[in-house]
């Protein structure tokens, strides 16, 4: 294709190309073959306005347009269809068409007797996020999804981008195929590629770097002196050879990392690309900028694990509607835990700070009450309807496949290592899943056996309690294999199934039990905003939106946490609340304020045998143990 363009582009009437280049183009293109062609005119940016203009076969005497309602990666209906207006359609020679809307996200076209017809659109774009489009005087970033109208028999057919940017935008970036001889244009071979591939423009600052012979960007939008792109290219660098080696292949010929400095927060993952979102200063603060190398090595660990290696469900993608997935906990949670596996081994981060994050997952899956209600299996199923759309109550019903998922990842890992002293592990599972599956999908079914074949033994039991059911997660077996604790909690011995001792921490001892005085709600200006299952709080009757105005007779004044404090575990409270501007009396009995630490920490160095050391450091470096030589 990138010959048939070169000679295609060359040609006497190159000048009139450059002139205008959506309309030369678009003609181009479609004598060759049935194709779509955008212009995309970034002129209206001040207002947050893009106008879209797009040149469409006609499939028949009616032609359909659909544009997506969600954005893979992010699964939550976000009808992007609400923010396009004046939409019309006209022939080539300037004739207006008949368009109807026949659904939330699709309309049809009268094109009887017509080969081509254009369609014309503006889409607001003011939503700073990775999922949606944001447009200002300075740079513009946009997403596929929220972007492109198609034909939905057209899907598979050849699209087109030309921007039409401000002259004081200098250059625009993404991960599709440049047009040759064109400025800001771009081919996608089908639909499918223009919605995976993010594009952004304005004055960038592009920095390239070479890892394992293959071309990698750093794309910094909004960079402003703020952000030092060749020292972050570096981390990058490493960043990107970890991965390499955990995964043992490299399914892209180029890939870039489009970091949007100053709006917006998150990470999504794409083919060959992946589009962040930070803080304009969170380069300068050495704990922020760790946690963005976290965000960067997550969504490029998906350049295999779930981009490439998918849940059956997502090989071929539904844009129109929800697509159900049990197994989001290995496409989102595994990712979880490699994103500082990859960095510890890129030198980037301590062993000791890797241990660190899986604490800060462990304490919010056990932190959770949600956990006892809903499983990991369940929580990946109902990701539409709950994940993204948290409310007061969400952390007492649901559970978070990203940090459950990452904990689960662990603890399985640590047992595959286990059986097979530490021949295998879950590096393995992930390579075996990416050489059998990366173009058929995946069941649950199939992770589970490739994870059994690898420990050389059935893990029914363990996927069972760990991903069907709501029991508490055993960290018994990894503790032990890693020669690690949770601080501040009692140590009891049981046996294995090997036979061996098995470390295994219990609750906080009866002995342990804080004296600290309970309420179990969150309070800000005296109105409560949630409440904690099975907490005095719940067990009191308070609600959300309660407003406390006073304790025992007394008017509430500062914070509440400093009234509680001044009584008893077991003391009962008279709280005076309004609730919907009803005065009433609450009677209210604190408990004792739960030990809600959950921080794993190595063993003390004497504590701690030889095989556990190098148990330890194989992990962190991804090199098999080897305690005579390690130690």
């Amino acid at each position: 294709m990138i010959r048939y363009l070169n000679s295609l582009l060359i040609i006497p009437g190159l000048l009139c190309l450059l002139a205008f280049p959506y309309t030369c183009l678009a003609n181009k293109l479609q004598e060759k073959s049935a194709s779509i062609a955008y212009e995309i005119d970034l002129n209206d940016v001040k207002n947050h306005y893009i106008q879209v203009r797009m040149r469409v076969p006609a499939i028949g005497d009616i032609t359909q347009l659909m544009i997506p309602v969600w954005t893979p990666g992010s699964y939550l209906i976000r009808e992007y269809a609400r923010n396009i207006d004046s939409l019309e359609a006209e022939t080539t020679s300037g004739k207006p068409l008949l368009m109807e809307k026949i659904r939330k996200n699709r309309w049809q076209v009268d094109t009887i007797g017509l080969k081509t017809f254009v369609v014309s659109y503006r889409v607001y774009c003011r939503e700073a996020s990775v999922r949606t489009n944001f447009v200002n005087n300075e740079y513009a970033v946009l997403n596929g999804a929220p972007t492109f109208l198609s034909v939905p028999e057209l899907r598979d057919a050849e699209h087109s981008v030309v921007l039409k940017m401000p002259k004081n935008w200098k250059r625009s970036a993404t991960a599709l195929t440049p047009l040759p001889e064109i400025s800001n244009a771009y081919f996608a071979k089908t639909f499918d590629e223009l919605i995976d591939s993010p594009i952004v423009a304005g004055n960038l600052n592009i920095y390239p770097f070479l890892v394992s012979d293959v071309q990698h960007f750093l794309v910094n939008v909004g960079e402003q002196g703020n952000w030092d792109g060749e020292q972050v290219a570096k981390d990058l660098a490493k960043v990107v050879k970890a991965h390499q080696e955990i995964w043992g292949t490299i399914p892209y010929k180029q890939y870039h990392f489009i970091n949007v400095i100053g709006a917006g927060s998150g990470g999504l993952e794409h083919d060959n690309s992946c589009l962040m979102m930070t803080g304009r200063w969170s380069f300068r603060d050495k704990s922020r900028y760790k946690r963005w190398l976290a965000l960067a090595s997550h969504e490029f660990f998906h350049t295999w694990n779930v981009r490439r290696l998918r849940p059956k469900p997502l090989v071929n993608y539904d844009y129109e509607n929800e697509v159900y997935v049990k197994s989001l906990w290995v496409a989102e949670g595994v990712t979880s835990y490699y994103e500082n596996i990859a960095l510890c081994r890129a030198d980037l981060i301590s062993s000791r700070e890797l241990v660190s994050g899986i604490s800060q997952d462990i304490q919010s899956v056990k932190n959770a009450p949600g956990r006892k209600k809903q499983s990991l299996k369940d929580s990946s199923y109902d990701t539409w309807i709950k994940f993204y759309r948290p409310d007061e109550n969400a952390s007492n019903t649901r559970i978070s496949y990203y940090s459950k998922g990452a904990v689960v990842a662990f603890l399985l890992d640590a047992k595959i290592r286990s059986m097979t002293d530490g021949e295998k592990s879950l590096d393995d599972v992930m390579r075996i899943m990416f050489e059998r599956f990366q173009n058929t999908g995946y069941l649950p079914s199939d992770f589970r056996a490739v994870a059994s074949e690898v420990a050389g033994g059935d893990l029914k039991e363990f996927f069972a309690s760990s991903v069907d059911r709501t029991d508490d997660l055993d960290f018994g077996e990894a503790l032990n294999y890693f020669g690690m604790h949770f601080s501040g909690r009692r140590t009891i011995q049981s046996k294995s199934s090997k036979g061996t001792d098995s470390k295994e921490q219990t609750e906080t001892p009866k002995e342990a039990v804080s004296r600290i005085p309970w309420l179990g709600a969150k309070i800000s200006d005296n109105t409560v905003s949630s409440v904690v299952a099975d907490s005095p709080a719940t067990k009191a009757g308070l609600n959300p939106d309660d407003e406390i105005l006073a304790i025992n007779d007394y008017r509430l004044t500062g914070s509440i946490e400093s009234w509680i404090n001044k009584y008893q575990v077991g003391d009962e409270l008279d709280f005076l609340i309004s609730r919907g501007g009803r005065l009433t009396h609450l009677p209210v009995t604190l408990g004792p304020r739960p030990n809600n630490t959950w921080r794993l920490s190595y063993n003390l160095m004497k504590d701690r045998s030889e095989e556990e050391k190098a148990r330890s450091k194989a992990w962190a470096t991804g090199k098999k143990p080897d305690p005579k030589k390690d130690n």
